[in-house]
C-alpha cells in the first residue's frame, strides 16, 4: 500500500530545506528570509528580458527593481526587452549571440554572405504552444529561419543561460561582496494557457541552464502583470480614468488581458486581502498576439510579389529581408498613433529586381493591375501604404481577441467584472487598446506604463511572495493509470485481460483530481492510498496524466497525455 498526496509543487514548493524562515514585509506579506536577492527572466516569443530586486529593496517599496534597458545598436533604440533571438555557430552547440546583438551580428554575416551556415532562431517560443499531447522530449528539435535543426531544449537552454550570465555581470557590479548560489531565487514567466508539458519544458531547459531546480518557480504571466498593477500608484497608469487597482475592494473582480507577442492569455482574479488576489475563471486565450499581424504582413508582401519571388528574395537576400521585418516592427508599434494617410517603410531595391528577372514586368505596373492599385504606391525605394490597408494586417488578432473577450463576458461568473487590465508588450498598440475599448464602453480598462515590463515587474513580486495568489482552477483533469476488475457491459470487450485472480481491465484513468476544481496555494490539494496487485511487488510506478476532458475513462484515450518525466520515472 502507498498514500499519494498532490499539491501545488511548481508555483509554490511545500517545502524547501534552503529556506530558514518565513517573516513579513510592511504591507503584510510573506517573504523568504533566505531570497536575498530575487531575479525574474521574462522569456517572451518577440521580446525577453530580465530583472532583478534586492530584499531590502522590495521592503521599501515591492516595485522597485533593476531593469536591464537594452540597445540595438550605436545611438539607436533603447528598450526594456530585446528580440528573441539566438545565433548559434556552425557547429550547432556553440553559442553565439543573442537578443540585438543576435539580430545585428546576422545582418553583419548575410552581408557578406558568411550566414548560411550559421543556426538564426527567432520567435521560437511559438513551438510550445500547442504542445499538449505532442510529447516534447529531449529529441524534439527546432528549425531555424532557414529550415536548419538543432535540439529545442538546447535553443531554449542557451537563451536562459545568456540572460542568467548577462544579469549576473550587472548584480556583481553593484555589490562589493561574493554572490552566493543560494542568494538568488530565478522565477521564470511562462503563459497561462500552455500546457503542462511546454511549462515543464521551459523548467528543464531553465535546468540545463544551470538554475537549480530549488531555486527556481515558474509564474504565469497574467498573474504577475496582475501583482505588479495591485501595488502601481495613480501617476504609473497610462489610461483608465484615475482608477487604481491596487484600491478596489476585497472582492471586486477584474480581467486581465495580457497580449504578448505570440499568445493573448486572460484570465480573471477576484481581490482579496490587500496584496493578494484568486483566481475565479480558469486562464484561457489564443495564438493572436503581435505575431498574427507579422504573418499577416508576410501575407500581404506575398501577395504584392507572388510566393517564389518572396520565397527567393528571404533566401538569396537575406540582409535586406531582416532589415525589412526590423522596420516593420517599428511601424507595427506606431500604428494608430499618428495622423497622416500613409504608412511609409523602405522597400528593397534587390525583391524590385528579383520581382523583375522572375516576371519580367516591373512592380509598379504589377501593383498598378492589382486590387492594390488605390491603396499601395512603390515610388523609387519607398513602399507607401494606405492606412486601411495597413490596419488590415491587425484585423484577424483584433477580431479574435474582441471576440473571445466578448464570449468570457457572457459567462455568469463574469456579471460584476467592470474592468479590463491590459499589459504585455502588444497592449502598448494604440490599435488594439483602440479596439478593446470601442467595445467594451461600459468597462474601466486599465493600462500600466511600461505594459511591456509589467510581467517582469511582477515576477519579482511574486518571486518574493507566492502565496500572493491564494487560489487557482485548474485547466485540466489529473490521474493515474489503474487496473480494476473487468464488468461486464461497462468495460469495452477489447479491454479485457485474463489473468490468475480473473479478468482485469488496465489503462484506467483513476482521477485525482478534476478540471475547474479550486486549489489553494501551498496546500495538500488531494490524498489517495493506492494497492499492489501482487503479494511479491516491491515497486509501484506512478505516471500522472493530463486530460482537458472533465471524467476521462481511459488514459490511452487521444485527449489524455502522460505528463514526461524527463528521465527515469519515480517508482515507490
Amino acid at each position: 500500500m502507498v498514500s499519494v498526496i498532490l499539491g501545488d509543487r511548481d508555483c509554490f514548493p511545500l517545502k524547501d530545506d534552503n529556506i530558514s524562515s518565513v517573516t513579513y514585509g510592511q504591507a503584510g506579506e510573506k517573504y523568504y528570509e533566505m531570497r536575498v536577492i530575487v531575479a525574474a527572466i521574462d522569456f517572451g516569443t518577440t521580446y525577453s528580458g530580465w530583472a532583478f530586486s534586492f530584499r531590502a529593496d522590495y521592503e521599501k517599496n515591492p516595485t522597485n527593481a533593476e531593469v536591464k534597458h537594452w540597445h540595438s545598436g550605436p545611438g539607436t533604440l533603447v528598450t526594456e526587452k530585446t528580440p528573441t533571438c539566438l545565433l548559434v555557430k556552425p557547429d550547432g552547440v556553440t553559442f553565439q549571440a543573442f537578443g540585438y546583438d543576435a539580430e545585428n551580428q546576422y545582418l553583419e554575416l548575410a552581408d557578406k554572405d558568411e550566414h548560411r551556415d550559421y543556426y538564426y532562431f527567432r520567435r521560437f517560443k511559438m513551438l510550445l504552444f500547442k504542445a499538449f499531447g505532442k510529447h516534447l522530449t529531449k529529441e524534439t528539435t527546432i528549425a531555424d529561419e532557414m529550415g536548419k535543426e538543432l535540439p529545442a531544449i538546447d535553443v531554449f537552454a542557451m537563451s536562459i543561460k545568456f540572460i542568467v550570465d548577462d544579469m549576473m555581470v550587472v548584480v556583481n557590479q553593484r555589490l562589493t561582496g561574493i554572490i552566493m548560489e543560494t542568494d538568488i531565487h530565478w522565477v521564470l514567466t511562462v503563459p497561462t494557457i500552455w500546457s503542462d508539458f511546454a511549462k515543464q519544458f521551459m523548467r528543464h531547459a531553465a535546468i540545463k541552464a544551470g538554475i537549480v531546480t530549488e531555486r527556481l518557480t515558474i509564474v504565469l504571466e497574467p498573474e504577475a502583470a496582475s501583482l505588479y498593477c495591485r501595488h502601481l500608484p495613480i501617476e504609473a497608469m497610462l489610461s483608465g480614468d484615475n482608477l487604481l487597482i491596487s484600491e478596489l475592494p476585497t472582492g471586486s473582480k477584474y480581467m486581465v488581458l495580457d497580449a504578448g507577442g505570440g499568445t493573448i492569455d486572460i484570465t480573471v482574479h477576484e481581490v482579496q486581502s490587500q496584496y493578494t488576489l484568486r483566481e475565479v475563471r480558469a486562464a484561457n486565450g489564443g495564438d493572436w498576439g503581435g505575431t498574427m499581424v507579422d504573418k499577416a504582413f508576410e501575407k500581404f508582401i506575398c501577395d504584392l510579389v507572388g510566393e517564389t519571388v518572396f520565397r527567393t528574395f528571404k533566401q538569396s537576400e537575406t540582409e535586406d529581408w531582416l532589415y525589412m521585418i526590423r522596420e516593420f516592427e517599428y511601424k507595427k508599434r506606431e500604428a494608430g498613433s499618428r495622423s497622416g494617410t500613409q504608412v511609409v517603410m523602405n522597400f528593397p531595391a534587390s525583391l524590385t529586381e528579383i520581382f523583375l528577372n522572375e516576371t519580367h514586368m516591373t512592380i509598379k505596373d504589377a501593383i498598378a493591375a492589382s486590387t492594390y492599385a488605390e491603396a499601395v504606391e512603390i515610388k523609387r525605394d519607398k513602399l507607401k501604404i494606405s492606412h486601411s490597408v495597413f490596419k488590415t494586417l491587425f484585423q484577424e488578432s483584433l477580431h479574435n481577441t474582441v471576440d473571445h473577450v466578448k464570449r468570457l463576458l457572457k459567462d455568469e461568473r463574469m456579471v460584476d467584472v467592470r474592468t479590463i487590465l491590459m499589459a504585455g508588450g502588444y497592449s502598448e498598440s494604440p490599435l488594439l487598446q483602440r479596439a478593446i475599448k470601442l467595445a467594451f464602453p461600459e468597462m474601466q480598462v486599465v493600462i500600466p506604463h511600461a505594459a511591456s515590463s509589467a510581467v517582469l515587474r511582477g515576477a519579482l513580486i511574486f518571486g518574493y511572495n507566492p502565496a500572493s495568489i491564494t487560489e487557482r482552477l485548474l485547466r485540466y483533469t489529473y490521474g493515474t493509470d489503474i487496473c480494476v476488475s473487468f464488468l461486464e457491459g461497462k468495460h469495452p470487450e477489447n479491454r479485457r485481460k485474463k489473468n490468475n485472480v480473473g479478468d482485469t481491465c488496465s489503462d484506467v484513468f483513476d482521477i485525482l483530481i478534476e478540471k475547474d476544481t479550486k486549489v489553494k496555494t501551498g496546500e495538500t490539494q488531494i490524498t489517495g492510498t493506492y494497492y499492489n496487485n501482487h503479494s511479491n511487488q516491491r515497486s509501484m510506478l506512478f505516471r500522472i496524466y493530463a486530460s482537458n476532458e472533465k471524467n476521462p475513462l481511459y488514459v490511452d484515450d487521444e485527449r489524455c497525455s502522460k505528463l514526461e518525466t524527463w528521465g527515469n520515472e519515480n517508482k515507490v
